[in-house]
């Protein structure tokens, strides 16, 4: 196998990890394991953190937001990949770090928050965290005193919010005004759709009147979400790393190093354009500024040498075998919940084959006769 056995390369990440930290010093990596594995004295893998030094620095001149988002991975075993993003000056998406957990809960959100405030923020104030409404990450946030006043705050994802109402009251007519109320900026037309809601469905408007308005609403905010109203950010990064999350571990780790090389390098490729003989520096956020995103990228990364190189951990870790997921004949089943967006994904999904085989139907077979 080219990627190595699933439990292979979990023994490998400690070396593969600290070889990322001697090349590129700087980058942080924490671990938090479990028990030791009595018959080989190892210590069994629970949580895993790694932020790179560039993306680190490059931070300090984005937006004060912050973007996080927890996917699964589809391998032997049952573990979650947490996700935090910002955004530059650009409105470029800048991934900050990743985790791999075990499973999304209120403790392990609760350390990945942890490690952000300690090694992301370090001390900065007025960070705007965004995330769904997932239970775990609601109540660490409440525990973590950078994401709550007067340091920061925790505002909901607005794409998710109109989710879970689709999701219970299914109505497209609804949805809509959902997502109109929530993006909407100026209170008084706010007022004016939750209105039109409470015409529609009482039960509906109760439903979102239970939620903090200035969590999921634009009106209501108060101007910390930089006109950001979705984890779009994180979701983009899990994307970009929606191949990889069929790999082990070890190599879904190197493709995040990959991956950020790549961006960093593109970015120090763009040219600095001619500007307008306008000042208008003192009209917009520092984060706006050329020479601040300039600054978001003008750190770099090191090639990591080879492995004959690399350092010797100072422990050997090994696989949790009860979040082990029972083998079957065939392709691996994804265990996310599935929601109405997915749902409506499929229906075009379903669609696009329907056009396509009636348009293979209607293409003459050879040496048939009309």
């Amino acid at each position: 196998m080219i990627y190595g056995t699933w439990e292979s390369s979990v023994q490998k990440l400690p070396k593969h990890l600290g070889a990322l930290q001697k090349y590129n010093p700087g980058t942080i990596v924490e671990w938090q394991h479990k028990a030791r594995d009595t018959s080989t004295g190892a210590y069994v893998i629970g949580y895993v953190f790694w932020a790179f030094k560039p993306c680190i620095e490059g931070f300090q001149h984005c937006h004060n937001l912050i973007s996080v988002d927890g996917t699964h991975l589809y391998t032997k075993y049952k573990h979650k990949m947490l996700i935090a993003a910002a955004m530059d000056g650009n409105q470029q998406v800048l991934h900050l770090a990743f985790a791999i957990i075990d499973e999304e809960s209120l403790l392990s959100w609760k350390w990945f928050l942890r490690q952000l405030s300690r090694h992301i923020i370090r001390g900065r104030r007025g960070i705007c965290l965004i995330s769904d409404r997932h239970a775990g990450i609601t109540r660490a946030v409440r525990e973590c005193p950078d994401f709550m006043p007067p340091n920061g705050v925790h505002r909901y994802c607005l794409r998710h919010v109109c989710s879970n109402f689709n999701s219970k009251y299914k109505n497209v007519v609804l949805k809509d005004l959902c997502w109109r109320v929530g993006s909407e900026y100026q209170i008084r037309k706010f007022n004016r759709i939750m209105e039109e809601i409470k015409s529609q469905s009482l039960e509906a408007f109760q439903w979102l009147d239970r939620i903090d308005k200035e969590k999921w609403t634009a009106s209501h905010d108060g101007g910390w979400r930089c006109e950001i109203l979705t984890i779009n950010m994180s979701k983009c990064i899990n994307g970009v790393l929606k191949g990889a999350r069929r790999l082990p571990l070890t190599a879904i780790a190197e493709m995040t190093f990959q991956r950020s090389v790549h961006y960093f390098r593109e970015s120090h490729a763009q040219k600095v354009c001619a500007v307008f003989m306008i000042n208008a520096a003192s009209m917009v956020k520092d984060c706006y500024d050329i020479m601040s995103y300039k600054n978001t990228y003008s750190k770099s990364f090191e090639p990591v040498h080879s492995e004959d190189y690399w350092d010797v951990p100072g422990f050997e870790l090994v696989h949790d075998p009860t979040i082990r997921i029972s083998s079957r004949p065939g392709r691996n089943q994804t265990t996310r919940i599935h929601k109405e967006m997915d749902w409506a994904q499929r229906s075009a999904r379903q669609q696009a084959q329907q056009r396509n085989s009636s348009t293979q139907s209607d293409v003459p077979v050879p040496g048939s006769q009309d």
